[in-house]
């Protein structure tokens, strides 16, 4: 007489989920933990090659790479301007695209005449394919941009608009996610707190900022907790822009990284790997205390 084994509802929905989970867990032990703790290994390790049997491996050396890597810093200089050049590009497409997202998602939370037409203009760039729109600011600010204005050069040619031109790309393709979320909290608000204002005699301004800035405010330190956290990864698409042939002048540090990991040899990755050791040590602290200066010093709801 054959067995069958039957599995409850619950242990069946368990199972389900488990085997959904299953494949990017898997991934993310593999490509997130193993390549890390890898990394971290390997910054504490160089590479031997046996001239015998060309065969090679890592080997442990200790702290030599970290005196390996202030010694280039210190010897380079490409770094130290694209460390500048990493600050630079966070402190203007955060601080200054949360402010002019929020004007515009201010306007399109009041609904006022083309909120709509906003919206989507400012939304595009998000859905569109990096290529793509660099491809069509590059025809702009080379091309329309000169022509009106009777430039001899385009903005991405000259050498004093150039990183000015590429900060502001950054800038515009941030609004769209940003004034997704700013609006979307907007909304959220109870429209009778906004009445109570008005009632009380609140502009518009006064509304703002005691009542909608306090109550969307963290969805605004989302977005400048995750920019610090970013940092030394972005790369403000320079990439799209040209490729691997930037100048050491408008590199950042996630460019720099990229590039050299893109060249890199066997030999090459432990120093790499040194580098991305010591930029954690400071963006993980500076993550976390402008987290809690946000938090204490934040607008309140109260």
């Amino acid at each position: 007489m054959n067995k069958k084994f039957f599995i409850d509802k619950k242990t069946h929905d368990v199972l389900f989920c488990l085997l959904i989970l299953l494949i990017p867990m898997v991934q993310f032990a593999v490509f997130y933990i193993g390549v890390n703790f890898n990394s971290f290994v390997m910054a504490f390790q160089r590479y031997e090659e046996n001239a015998e049997t060309n065969l090679g491996r890592y080997v442990f050396n200790g702290f030599e790479n970290f005196g390996k890597m202030f010694t280039q810093i210190k010897n380079e200089g490409v770094f130290l301007l694209a460390l500048k050049n990493s600050f630079l590009s966070f402190a203007l497409i955060t601080l200054v695209g949360i402010v002019f997202a929020l004007v515009f998602s201010m306007y399109i939370f009041k609904k006022l005449p083309g909120a709509g037409v906003f919206k989507v203009l400012l939304f595009a760039p998000s859905i569109l394919s990096a290529v793509v729109t660099v491809t069509m600011y590059k025809y702009f600010v080379e091309g329309a941009v000169p022509a009106m204005f009777g430039l001899k050069e385009g903005l991405l040619a000259n050498s004093s608009t150039k990183l000015g031109a590429i900060i502001f790309f950054n800038i515009w393709i941030g609004f769209g996610t940003q004034i997704l979320m700013y609006s979307g909290a907007m909304n959220g608000i109870d429209p009778s707190i906004s009445e109570a204002a008005k009632l009380d005699g609140a502009n518009p301004f006064v509304e703002f900022f005691k009542i909608i800035l306090p109550l969307i405010f963290p969805t605004i330190q989302t977005f400048v907790v995750t920019g610090v956290a970013s940092i030394f990864v972005n790369q403000i698409n320079l990439v799209a822009f040209e490729g691997l042939n930037t100048q050491g002048r408008y590199m950042t540090v996630g460019y720099y990284l990229f590039k050299n990991t893109e060249a890199a040899t066997q030999y090459e990755y432990p120093l790499l790997a040194t580098y991305g050791i010591s930029l954690t040590l400071i963006a993980a602290p500076l993550t976390l205390l402008v987290r809690f200066l946000m938090d204490k010093f934040g607008p309140s709801v109260e």
